[in-house]
């Protein structure tokens, strides 16, 4: 009898010792350790890992989904917000290194292409998050050995990506497809955006990492090296013209003006040296009359229209273009008017090629 009231006490009590042993292992699951700053700070050492630690209440209007996002990105940011003044004193660095003669409109550019958010996307982070007590918890973390690896490597691709582009370009300008040319500059400006935050988390993880390792001198003489192309091609494509019109034995240079001022709008600046020309345009241009109707004069325009591409000038482009004018005052009045006109149809088919 004895015996078997023993029996079930001790089954009582081992019940008991495992449902507080089942309670300590489901608080242990639903309470981390990382909530305590000493498990993180011993288990997370700065020489090794950044981290970043959130805490805040779910509010009234979000969804326990929202304030569990809302916290992994407060632990982000906590944890990349050193790192983030890095990545501003280098894209800075940039800023200052622009050279006297570079271009101030690529280098505002540059600083709207490359301006630096509070959002900035570090890679290697990983986000826990815990919830007890209406209360959210988020816990970030990153191991800086893996930041630097995958940064470094980045950094290499970046400058090789850049040098592509610049020698692309550089082709391009000896050609004098000034246009195309830009173009391929402007194409390393995204990729300058990454060159910068890469630098500056290096900067920041690796307080020990060389100039050379982060390439600063090569990449700022790469950046100067556009702005100062850029500097070059803002003075747009250089066109050389030369025409010949004539109104019923009346010299005049109504195309070669009307012409000049359309492609002026469209970045085309002139030169009267044609050795410096990216274009060459030759015009002749021929009035006639046709016939007078209704008190009205009616006059044509015929125009032979030759362009050539320096430096090899080849001849690109050939065509004949007619247009009447009409005008009630007399036949040179609507020639005017005719030249005028195929000034408009001219420069349609120029501006196909320079552009293109």
């Amino acid at each position: 009898m004895k015996i078997e009231i023993f029996s079930k006490n001790l089954k009582r009590v081992i019940l008991l010792i495992l449902c507080l042993t089942s309670l300590n292992i489901v608080k242990a699951q639903k309470e981390p350790a990382w909530l305590m700053q000493s498990w993180r700070t011993e288990q997370y050492p700065s020489n090794v890992f950044i981290t970043g630690f959130a805490q805040d209440d779910k509010n009234s209007s979000e969804t326990l989904a929202e304030a569990t996002e809302r916290l992994k990105d407060l632990a982000r940011t906590n944890l990349s917000e050193s790192i983030l003044a890095s990545v501003k004193s280098v894209s800075d660095n940039y800023m200052q290194s622009v050279t006297e003669d570079g271009s101030e409109t690529f280098t505002e550019k540059f600083q709207y292409e490359t301006q630096i958010t509070t959002d900035l996307e570090i890679n290697g982070i990983h986000v826990e998050t815990f919830t007890k007590d209406n209360i959210v918890y988020g816990f970030a973390y990153a191991n800086k050995y893996e930041i630097i690896g995958y940064y470094k490597a980045n950094l290499n691709m970046f400058v090789q990506q850049i040098e592509g582009f610049i020698s692309t370009a550089t082709e391009l300008e000896e050609k004098r497809e000034k246009n195309k040319a830009r173009a391929e500059f402007n194409k390393t400006l995204p990729i300058f955006t990454e060159v910068t935050e890469a630098q500056g988390i290096l900067s920041a993880v690796d307080k020990s990492i060389s100039e050379d390792e982060l390439k600063m001198e090569k990449t700022m003489k790469l950046y100067n090296e556009i702005v100062q192309a850029n500097a070059r091609l803002e003075q747009g494509v250089y066109v050389y013209m030369i025409t010949n019109e004539d109104v019923f034995g009346e010299k005049t240079i109504s195309i070669e003006n009307h012409l000049k001022a359309i492609l002026a709008e469209n970045g085309c600046s002139f030169t009267n040296d044609e050795d410096v020309a990216d274009w060459k345009i030759k015009i002749n241009a021929r009035s006639r009359e046709y016939n007078f109707s209704n008190k009205v004069y009616f006059s044509y325009v015929d125009a032979k229209v030759e362009l050539f591409k320096a430096p090899s000038d080849k001849h690109v482009y050939q065509n004949e273009f007619s247009h009447k004018g009409a005008h009630s005052k007399s036949y040179a009045a609507a020639a005017g008017k005719a030249f005028t006109e195929i000034s408009n149809l001219i420069s349609e088919k120029i501006l196909t090629w320079i552009n293109n």
